[in-house]
């Protein structure tokens, strides 16, 4: 694994995730040094519009990943319906959802970026139902990465982020404004 010169923030995000999504990326200064993954729970048969929705409140470009794609930073990627994403060599790469029921993009993602940046990987845990993340939080933990977690308190759903916080050992979890203030404040040494 080599050292990466940005930080590589993989957000985790399902139901009831929307505006806080939106309320995070109007908080995260342009400047920031990383690239910024979302991966949510979507229907595979409905075009996602988040791509869209986030353009009109970041500040930075979105990108919709419809194929494999570099990650550079000041710019966020936004996984589409029926694909799974993973990263290796700092390159997003698609492939298309299994027939699985239980939806499990963002352990997927995570655990991937895990692997591939270190201690250079961030994972960010929102609003959600059931326990997806845990495990790709656990392994940007044991990577060297930092977890963070909303504050299920402030979550619409809980599932997600209370699954990360009862069995892994987040580096901080708080609403969103905090955790876009603290997110801001990384910053990564090149060597």
């Amino acid at each position: 694994m080599m050292k990466r010169d940005f930080l590589t923030i993989g957000i985790g995000a399902s139901a009831g995730s929307l505006q806080v999504i939106i309320d995070f990326f109007k908080e995260i200064q342009p400047d920031m040094n990383a690239a910024f993954v979302v991966v949510t729970h979507l229907l595979r048969d409905r075009r996602s519009q988040l791509d869209t929705i986030l353009s009109r409140h970041a500040h930075i470009p979105v990108v919709r990943v419809e194929s494999d794609t570099p990650l550079s930073a000041g710019h966020i990627y936004v996984m589409v319906e029926n694909t799974l994403l993973t990263t290796e060599n700092h390159i997003l790469r698609v492939k298309p959802r299994s027939t699985e029921i239980v939806n499990k993009a963002v352990d997927v993602f995570l655990s991937s970026l895990a692997t591939d940046a270190g201690e250079s990987a961030v994972a960010l845990i929102l609003s959600g139902g059931g326990k997806d993340g845990l495990t790709g939080c656990q392994a940007i933990h044991d990577h060297g990465g930092k977890v963070f977690v909303q504050d299920p308190g402030t979550a619409n759903v809980t599932g997600m982020p209370e699954a990360v916080i009862e069995f892994d050992h987040p580096h901080m979890v708080g609403d969103i404004v905090t955790l876009a203030t603290e997110i801001n404040k990384l910053d990564i040494t090149v060597e």
